[in-house]
């Protein structure tokens, strides 16, 4: 059995016989899932009459191993002020480095 959400199937509250055991029970679930049918119609009727609706196709869920790789856009490596020669981070880092390393 497929579940068609555009045409759910509502349970008969009064079709539970008089001998079904927790009979309060069942009259409650009966409810919330004719609730909840009546929001999932809800739902999936305003989304197929969306002027963008595309519907579904198989492809669409393909399990992730069986999809095509998009290779990434390479970011440009971005240099750090301490890296850069030209920089006032790099320039005090060297002249730390000169004066603590020949120390004696």
């Amino acid at each position: 059995m497929t579940t068609n959400f555009l045409d759910p199937v509502y349970y008969d509250v009064s079709a539970i016989p008089e001998d079904a055991p927790n009979k309060p029970l069942l009259r409650e679930l009966y409810e919330r899932e004719n609730a909840q049918n009546e929001r999932l119609w809800m739902f999936f009727t305003e989304m197929i009459e969306s002027s963008d609706y595309k519907p579904m196709t198989a492809a669409s869920i393909k399990p992730r191993t069986l999809r095509k790789k998009r290779k990434a856009p390479e970011q440009p490596k971005k240099l750090r002020p301490i890296d850069n020669p030209d920089s006032d981070a790099f320039e005090a880092g060297y002249k730390d480095f000169l004066a603590n390393e020949f120390q004696s």
